[in-house]
């Protein structure tokens, strides 16, 4: 039997092998559609990386529910202190021009994975910045669903980890 630990390890050597070679419109879809549950690794190297799309970067903000954690004024009092303290990373560093591209068209407005409004009954303590509020105007509408991927990664990758995890129940 597989330890967990090694498991993950594996896993996140699988997906960071294709996100390093990966394009940005490709890092906009995993984004999109990876699963959020465990993926912490990987939104934070996608997020540490310059070349991330402003569009996409923002997209992960909304995704992270950011509408969520307005309610809150500090990790400590987050649910999630680790999402908490990445929300406020990307708030950082999209203000201060981190994420340089903006080609990717992103609305926070019509997201369909987390938007400013989806928490209405949620007491306002931190706002979001106004700027996080703004669409990224980008000539680049990704399609988010492409053929040939699953969890936001090409079926060949996505195989590949469920085989891995398939291993571990053995």
């Amino acid at each position: 039997m597989t330890s967990d630990n090694d498991i993950e390890t594996r896993a996140w050597n699988l997906v960071h092998a294709y996100l390093a070679d990966a394009s940005p419109a490709a890092w906009h879809v995993f984004a999109a559609r990876s699963n959020y549950d465990g993926n912490k690794q990987a939104l934070r190297w996608l997020l540490d990386q310059p070349k991330l799309d402003r569009g996409t970067a923002l997209l992960i903000y909304w995704y992270l529910g950011a509408a969520w954690h307005v309610q809150f004024t500090s990790a400590e009092q987050a649910l999630s202190p680790e999402t908490f303290t990445l929300l406020r990373l990307i708030e950082e560093r999209y203000a201060a021009g981190f994420y340089e591209a903006g080609n990717i068209w992103f609305d926070p407005h019509t997201s369909e994975g987390g938007r400013p409004d989806d928490y209405p009954k949620v007491p306002v303590v931190r706002p979001v910045p106004a700027i996080m509020l703004e669409p990224v105007n980008g000539s680049e509408f990704v399609e988010l669903d492409p053929a040939g991927f699953d969890e936001g990664v090409p079926l060949s990758v996505a195989v590949a980890l469920y085989a891995l995890f398939e291993e571990s129940e053995d």
